[in-house]
């Protein structure tokens, strides 16, 4: 019962005026209990989720729970997310304590001076999988699932939210984010299994570095043929390049000096701000400056601040 009532803080959290957290909230002691006991028998079943699609930055289908369903889903993920991290490697940044996006630039960054100190200059590979969430196939991370899970009831309640055949995991499902990480790590393996030292990845972008284009060319087209034919995965815009060309990742284009936002970002900080002057939107605008300047702060953006007289704004 702790672990459910923990999981319903967590599901609450930044869902306060949604309505099923009010219907939840009226008999939250009751709703738990219920709820346990049908995970204790084994007939829990989730409602049908919510599904719509979103157009930023490119059309993605999005599956949301209702917020009974997002209780059990954080319960489960209370108990499965220690047991996966512990596999995990060091270099895998998304969805996890202590890491995340800006962790995973630092770290780019970081590697790109180290490795420009000690070789005198560095190239990269990067690239990143087609309709990676859509495209993971079951079985494959079925068998990771049985490599650390034996217990049957725990294994029934997993199938419940992630059936063992077929493709795809839905975006939007606390638990689909656990197990594309775990999905992930099949090709960190494989990297790691290749001599590779010097990479990172965050969900399905992946970042190596190496002294000479040459072994990373090779490395792709290796790379290539294993996620099509261990992992059922297509790699995409792929490139090998010179450290001085920037490596684009999570928002940013990166060298060892400093950091620039992605130009599709600043298109759409720009696109965003008419369309709020035009609709005399400041509300908007305010809601919109929180986040994509939280965004900013962490590239060298002085100079693009100020050419959208946002300079003021940040410190």
């Amino acid at each position: 019962m702790d672990n459910l009532r923990d999981a319903y803080a967590r599901a609450a959290r930044g869902r306060k005026r949604s309505g099923g957290y009010l219907r939840f909230k009226e008999q939250a002691e009751a709703n738990l209990s219920i709820m346990q006991q049908e995970l204790l028998v084994g007939t829990y079943r989730p409602a049908p989720p919510r599904e719509f699609t979103v157009y930023e930055p490119k059309p993605r289908k999005i599956s949301a729970l209702m917020f009974a369903d997002r209780v059990a889903q954080h319960a489960l993920h209370n108990v499965l997310g220690p047991i996966f991290e512990r596999i995990l490697m060091g270099r895998c940044y998304a969805c996890r304590p202590g890491r995340g996006t800006h962790a995973g630039v630092r770290a780019v960054q970081a590697e790109l001076r180290r490795a420009l100190r000690e070789s005198g200059d560095v190239y990269f590979l990067k690239t990143d999988f087609r309709q990676y969430f859509a495209s993971i196939d079951l079985a494959v991370l079925w068998r990771e699932i049985e490599r650390k899970i034996a217990c049957p009831a725990t294994l029934a309640l997993i199938e419940v939210f992630t059936p063992r055949t077929g493709r795809g995991l839905p975006i939007g499902n606390l638990t689909s984010q656990l197990w594309a990480n775990v999905y992930g790590h099949i090709f960190d393996r494989w990297l790691v299994s290749q001599g590779v030292r010097l990479w990172h990845r965050y969900m399905d972008d992946v970042v190596v570095i190496g002294p000479c284009w040459r072994p990373l060319a090779a490395l792709l087209s290796r790379a290539q043929q294993f996620a099509q034919d261990c992992m059922g995965l297509t790699l995409s815009r792929w490139m090998v390049a010179h450290y001085e060309r920037g490596v684009n990742f999570l928002g940013y284009r990166i060298w060892p000096t400093h950091k620039l936002l992605r130009r599709s970002s600043v298109t759409r900080a720009r696109r965003a701000l008419r369309h709020f002057a035009r609709h005399d939107d400041a509300a908007g605008r305010q809601r919109f400056l929180g986040a994509w300047l939280g965004h900013a702060r962490w590239a060298d953006s002085h100079n693009l601040l100020r050419s959208l007289n946002l300079s003021p704004i940040l410190p």
